[in-house]
């Protein structure tokens, strides 16, 4: 059960690179159960394909493969593959680390005694995020820091153990600045950012998630207010197939999903 809680925290965490807030994956029993192979994600139509994700026959991700986003024929024709990231489990089953094979982002993890995730590391860019997971009922907590200072802070809270409900965050950026200077002779602006003088940016996210009578997530709404005061609203729908498997999310950037399976 910690394996499988695991894997979808992973996977939620990682999809803040998308402009949509969506719980995009069902819980791994769910593909276990159906002898899921592979998972093609589609985003903006059902001809972009973003998303690769492998599975093994026991039910483990062994990789996932992000492609570029595209808008329309032209950038669909020239995309490119973003990241290619291969899963590494222990003697136990437990996934300790993701690593993208072409390039330098990672995420290792630690279990405490009982089996149950507690802490996570993500090496992205220059950057390294530290998360706590809580339980009873369920909470991540997500920080950087610049030595003593934290720089970000990010909580998830959850339905049903899974799906995400609540977002929120906060984050010390450098103020952007400009000056005026003279380039050949004529005065020009020019920007810039001041890393020692900070200003605090504040996310706030609330989904209310709505159920059918077998558990699936059919419909959410979203609130979102971010930086300070932006407010956004929208709403998701969920569609499955006949096999109980997600099949699209309509709303803001549409997603679809194809499969194959083990015989």
């Amino acid at each position: 059960m910690s394996r499988i809680l695991f894997l979808v925290l992973v996977f939620l965490n990682a999809s803040w690179s998308y402009a949509q807030l969506e719980n995009r994956w069902q819980p791994d029993s769910i593909y276990i159960n159906r002898n899921v192979k592979t998972i093609y994600v589609y985003e903006n139509s059902p001809k972009d394909l973003s998303e690769i994700v492998e599975f093994d026959k026991a039910g483990k991700r062994i990789r996932s493969i992000k492609y570029s986003a595209s808008y329309n024929r032209r950038t669909r024709k020239f995309k490119w593959t973003d990241k290619v990231n291969i899963y590494t489990y222990n003697t136990t089953d437990q996934l300790i680390n993701i690593k993208d094979s072409i390039g330098i982002d990672s995420m290792t993890f630690e279990y405490n005694e009982n089996g149950k995730l507690y802490f996570s590391r993500k090496n992205s860019g220059n950057f390294i995020y530290e998360t706590e997971y809580f339980y009873a009922p369920l909470k991540t907590i997500t920080t950087r820091k610049k030595d003593s200072i934290i720089l970000y802070q990010k909580t998830k809270e959850y339905d049903k153990e899974f799906y995400i409900n609540r977002f929120y965050r906060f984050s010390l950026e450098p103020k952007l600045k400009r000056v005026i200077d003279s380039v050949n002779g004529n005065p020009t602006t020019i920007a810039y950012k001041d890393y020692k003088d900070l200003e605090k940016f504040n996310d706030d996210v609330a989904i209310s998630n709505f159920f059918n009578e077998e558990g699936q997530l059919i419909k959410s709404y979203i609130h979102s207010i971010f930086m300070n005061d932006r407010v956004n609203k929208y709403e998701l729908k969920y569609e499955y197939d006949k096999k109980g498997l997600l099949k699209s999310i309509i709303g803001y950037v549409p997603l679809y999903f194809k499969y194959e399976y083990f015989e």
